[in-house]
């Protein structure tokens, strides 16, 4: 007798709580995560499920009915086009925006603070947001810059309404109240695609995505040719920003953890990886921040889920420093056997399987390689088996070799 949506759900969520508190559950968890799939799969361009918020969820609801994973993927991670377009959004393109109206949204990476100006920055941060940041990421805010707040200041009763009342500032705000009001439509239905996941029996790991300390240097700020001459020239700098963001990281993932309820918080490793800063700058600047935002969430009852994007073998060693079976690490690139060798018994190892070979390769080489990372990662426990990164446009019988070969090889 087939199981019912609700057995399904109580049997995935115990399936992942076992995997992460390093148990040997009865099957591997299938923790294969999709982004923009669905949609190539079922005939919708990218450019429609940004836009036309519906097709999106009947795409994504299908995929999960069709593949039946056990870890659910929402879209409520992707974005509204007419909400970027509205903000004017300068750091990223999306589809029909600079790009096709099938490509995958690309970052444009820029320094938001500029040389010279950290000065400015530590002074007066909210004043530097509204007369840099703000206008450096979002055409919206543009007009912010404008305003010469000193003199709206001294400007007794006047300064406020003649500040705040030019027609540039009045555009803005009615561009403003737009984005409120689209952006309020995408959260109903990226809401109701996971209210009706989870009716379905789909359990999801997906919290709050957030960046680790230097990351929001390094990415947000400065870019990556700021952060290096950075760390050449001002490396104190670099020290004091991690020190201050560090706590923002913390009481913003236990913030968004307290708005949704969802126990798993992820952070996303942008720069972390082997080949990026030596050995000894991740020790000083990267991981100890990270540790302490791993620790403190794992003292609240939250999950940390932590993608370790890149190669990250030279990395292993710092990665034992937490409590065991609290935290998952999931891989991009990854040699598995040593991850199993160090992280055995310490945290659950989710991902690592190549996309490109789902992308490129072919049904029996994926089934192969599967059951290569069962046979080397599941023994024991802690795993859960998902890939390098989200599925966007693989072949359909790649992913239907996928997943019946995570079926076959991951029951014990």
């Amino acid at each position: 007798m087939s199981k019912s949506p609700a057995e399904k759900l109580e049997e995935r969520v115990r399936l992942i709580s076992d995997a992460i508190a390093l148990r040997e559950p009865s099957r591997v968890p299938n923790g294969i995560r999709v982004n923009t799939f669905p949609y190539h799969a079922y005939g919708v361009t990218i450019r429609e499920a940004m836009t036309e918020y519906q097709k999106a969820v009947d795409a994504y609801i299908r995929y999960h009915r069709e593949f039946q994973p056990d870890v659910g993927s929402g879209f409520a991670t992707q974005y509204s086009a007419k909400v970027l377009e509205l903000m004017g959004v300068k750091v990223l393109r999306w589809a029909g925006n600079g790009l096709g109206d099938n490509a995958p949204m690309q970052f444009i990476e820029y320094p938001t603070i500029e040389d010279g100006e950290y000065e400015e920055f530590f002074a007066d941060p909210a004043g530097f947001a509204y007369r840099k940041w703000l206008p450096r990421v979002c055409s919206v805010f543009e007009p912010f810059a404008e305003i010469d707040y000193m003199k709206m200041m001294t400007g007794l009763y006047r300064g406020p309404q003649m500040a705040f009342t030019s027609p540039r500032m009045l555009e803005a705000y009615k561009r403003l109240l737009a984005v409120a009001e689209e952006q309020s439509v995408f959260n109903r239905y990226a809401a109701g695609c996971a209210a009706a996941l989870k009716e379905e029996g789909f359990p999801t790991i997906v919290g709050g995505s957030s960046s680790t300390a230097f990351d929001m240097l390094a990415d947000g700020l400065r870019g990556t040719f700021g952060i290096m001459s950075d760390l050449m020239e001002c490396p104190e700098i670099v020290e004091k920003c991690c020190r201050i963001f560090v706590d923002y990281h913390i009481s913003n993932s236990l913030d968004t953890f307290k708005a949704n309820g969802n126990r798993y918080q992820w952070v996303m490793l942008h720069k972390g990886f082997d080949n990026f800063i030596s050995d000894e700058m991740y020790a000083k600047y990267y991981w100890p921040y990270l540790r302490q935002w791993i620790i403190r969430l794992t003292e609240e009852g939250i999950v940390p889920v932590v993608f370790c994007e890149g190669l990250y073998n030279k990395r292993l060693k710092y990665l034992t420093e937490i409590p065991s079976g609290k935290v998952v690490y999931n891989f991009e690139h990854i040699d598995i056997r040593e991850a199993k060798r160090v992280l055995g018994g310490v945290a659950c190892i989710y991902g690592g399987f190549p996309l490109y070979t789902v992308t490129h390769g072919t049904p029996e080489k994926i089934r192969d390689q599967v059951k290569e990372y069962m046979d080397v990662l599941a023994p024991g426990g802690g795993y859960i088996f998902g890939l390098s990164a989200s599925i966007e446009d693989a072949p359909v019988k790649n992913v239907e070799a996928l997943f019946e070969a995570v079926e076959l090889y991951g029951s014990r």
